[in-house]
This record gives C-alpha cells, sequence and structure tokens, in this order.
C-alpha cells in the first residue's frame, strides 16, 4: 500500500511537470509571432517611409530638371539687332544678348519665333510670347500694355541724307525737316515721333512714306534721291555705312529732337503683363551679362564700340 502511495505520488509530480512544461510552451509560442509581426509592420513602416521619401526626392528632382519655356518674339530686322543670316540661323546683337542673358537663368527655357512686327504685339497681349525682343525703346504707349526690363543697349539717333543736301548740316528742331521727304517703320517709336509732330504742326509737316523695306533698301533709297532724309539708330547707321560704303551723311539730331525720338535713350526687352517674376529674373541676368564683360564683347562684335548701358 506504501508502495501504490509512492507511485500515486510519483505520477502526480510528473504530471504537474509536463502540465507546466506545456504551459510554458503555450507561452512562450503565442509571444514569438506577435514580436514577429510587430518587427515585419515596423520593417514595412520604414520601407513606406524610404520609398515616400525617394518618391518627394524624385518629385523635387523633375521639377527642378523642367525649366519653364519662355516663347520670345522678333521681327528678324532691324540688322545688325536682329536678323536672318546666309545659313538660315537668327541672329544679331539683341539675339546674342538674349541668349547671354538666359544662359544665366537654367530654371527657364528660351524660344525665339520669327514673326512679323505687329504680330509681336500681338503676342504680347495674348501672352503668346511673353519677351519681345527687337531693340524696343519705351513709349508712353508701351508703358500702358507691357513691363520693361532693365536698358539692353545705349541708343542714339541720326538723321541720314544723300552726300551734298544742304539741309544735311544740322537737325536742331523738328521745322529743320519741315516739307522734307521721308520714309519709315508703321509702328516704331520713330514713327510715332514723326507722326505727332505733324499733328502738332499740319502747317509745316514731314512727308512720310509708310514701309516696311529693310534698312538698307531705305538709305539706299535716300542715296538715289527718292526721299530726302531717314531717321536711325546712329549704331545701326555705322554699321551699314562701314558694310555697303553708301555715298550718304548721318548727321546728330539735337537732344530736344532725341527725346521726341525716345523718352530714355535707351533700347530694352519688352514683357507680356503678368509676367513680374520673369522681369526680375531677366534684370538680376542682365546685370551680370553687363559686369562680367559680355554684353560688351557682344558690342564689340557687332558695332566695333561697346553701347552697354551702365547701371552704376
Amino acid at each position: 500500500m506504501k508502495r501504490d502511495g509512492l507511485k500515486k505520488a510519483i505520477v502526480g509530480v510528473l504530471g504537474a511537470a509536463t502540465i507546466l512544461g506545456a504551459l510554458s510552451g503555450c507561452s512562450s509560442n503565442s509571444q514569438k509571432p506577435a514580436e514577429t509581426t510587430s518587427a515585419k509592420a515596423s520593417e514595412e513602416s520604414k520601407k513606406e517611409e524610404t520609398s515616400s521619401a525617394t518618391a518627394q526626392s524624385g518629385s523635387e528632382t523633375t521639377a527642378a530638371a523642367e525649366p519653364v519655356t519662355i516663347y520670345a518674339a522678333t521681327g528678324g530686322s532691324p540688322k545688325p539687332f536682329t536678323f536672318v543670316d546666309s545659313s538660315n540661323q537668327l541672329t544679331g546683337h539683341n539675339i546674342e544678348l538674349i541668349k547671354a542673358v538666359f544662359d544665366r537663368l537654367p530654371q527657364y527655357k528660351l524660344e525665339i519665333e520669327v514673326t512679323d512686327f505687329p504680330s509681336i504685339f500681338a503676342g504680347l497681349d495674348s501672352d503668346r510670347y511673353q519677351i519681345g525682343v527687337n531693340n524696343f525703346a519705351k513709349n508712353e504707349k508701351r508703358k500702358e500694355k507691357y513691363l520693361f526690363t532693365d536698358p539692353i543697349f545705349a541708343n542714339e539717333y541720326v538723321a541720314v541724307f544723300a552726300k551734298g543736301n544742304k539741309k544735311a548740316e544740322s537737325i536742331n528742331t523738328w521745322e529743320d525737316l519741315s516739307g522734307l521727304k521721308t520714309i519709315s517703320q508703321s509702328g516704331i517709336n520713330i514713327t510715332t515721333a514723326l507722326e505727332n509732330y505733324n499733328t502738332a504742326n499740319p502747317q509745316k509737316a514731314i512727308n512720310i512714306e509708310y514701309s516696311e523695306e529693310d534698312l538698307v533698301l531705305q538709305i539706299q533709297d535716300v542715296e538715289a534721291g527718292k526721299y530726302d532724309f531717314v531717321l536711325m539708330d546712329k549704331p545701326m547707321y555705322e554699321y551699314y555705312e562701314k558694310e555697303f560704303n553708301f555715298n550718304v551723311t548721318g548727321v546728330s539730331i539735337s537732344s530736344d529732337v532725341a527725346k521726341d525720338l525716345m523718352e530714355e535713350p535707351y533700347s530694352y526687352l519688352i514683357v507680356s503683363k503678368g509676367n513680374e517674376k520673369l522681369v526680375e529674373d531677366l534684370n538680376q541676368a542682365l546685370k551680370e551679362v553687363i559686369e562680367d564683360g559680355t554684353s560688351k564683347e557682344i558690342n564689340l562684335k557687332w558695332f566695333g564700340s561697346d553701347y552697354s548701358p551702365s547701371y552704376k
């Protein structure tokens, strides 16, 4: 009987140990999957964060790599400011200068289109073009409709006569040109000044014939006696005179007449309304182009003299 009691006691102890072992095993096994699941979730979260950060970084890189396209329009004349050369390439002072400006503006991509002169303004009005590049002067009418950059060119004017013309001695006032015949393109600042004078002085008017002729042909017509004179930029006249050796003379005009021709003695890029930030960026790049001597190099190439404006 004692032996049976001892047996029962041993069996009881072993049974309890087995039960405890089983319970311990269950506890251990039930915790491991939870820990593994938690680790996996944490790992997945980190992957998602990394993926999100990579996507955001990629988006920012793509945005930085995609500059805003800016469309500029030019009439392709007058030479040497803007023209299409014998290789059918658009070139000239204004064209090289605006390209140099945009070389310093990686946030933009420049596209230049050649169109007829009136279409430059129509395109700016509709924002088809953001920039007009045609050696533009500033006047009240243009200031109402467009934005202007800082000056790109310091300008002067001359009246071109055939050699031997007695009227070619000096141009002190508009009346020195009254009764004479000239040729000019519609819509440019020279023509506007002539029209304003005629409106105010109908009895002493200057006879204007409107034409889209290239300035070289206009000078030839003056040389041949078809017209008495033509008004033009002094740098342009000097360029043509050197290239074609015309039998004409360029007469400097007085400051009073010059002021009517050009409110300020400069040329500009004109910009469509609503693009104030673009003007700000263009002005900064223009300053760099002038200060680092790039503008001077371009001027010397085309004119033999530096007509860069001073921003001091």
